[in-house]
């Protein structure tokens, strides 16, 4: 994973990358729509992994990087057409991967950092347990 991305930042350091994973279509119509709407501000580098069972096209977009407004309009479009972005963005733990709130990575928190002290504000489940 990312050696593509590692390779174009040492070409261009502009360069960002975005995780998304696309739905299982044979045909890979929302891959050639998102390939003809973005042009060369995000490129396509796809691998395909086993999800559930089913081979789906998984992509690690090389995204000519201009602000961060844009690319959050990059995100939102690819989310609004069904596209996952696992966000390599952000520094909240909940809006990156799996965009829900993990009892079990809270249970441990709880645990091993009981006041809250390693990592403030990055866990949105964290905050809103100790309202």
């Amino acid at each position: 994973w990312n050696h593509t991305t590692l390779h174009a930042r040492s070409v261009d350091p502009g360069l960002t990358y975005l995780q998304t994973l696309f739905p299982a279509d044979p045909e890979l119509k929302l891959l050639e729509q998102m390939y003809h709407h973005f042009g060369n501000e995000v490129m396509m580098h796809l691998e395909y992994i086993r999800v559930n069972g089913r081979v789906v096209p998984a992509a690690l977009q090389i995204v000519r990087y201009s602000t961060p407004e844009r690319l959050q309009e990059i995100i939102r479009y690819h989310e609004a057409a069904g596209a996952f972005i696992a966000n390599p963005h952000t520094y909240i733990l909940e809006d990156g991967g799996r965009k829900t709130v993990d009892p079990v990575q809270l249970a441990f928190k709880q645990n091993v950092d009981p006041y809250g002290l390693l990592n403030p504000g990055k866990m949105k489940a964290w905050q809103e347990s100790s309202l």
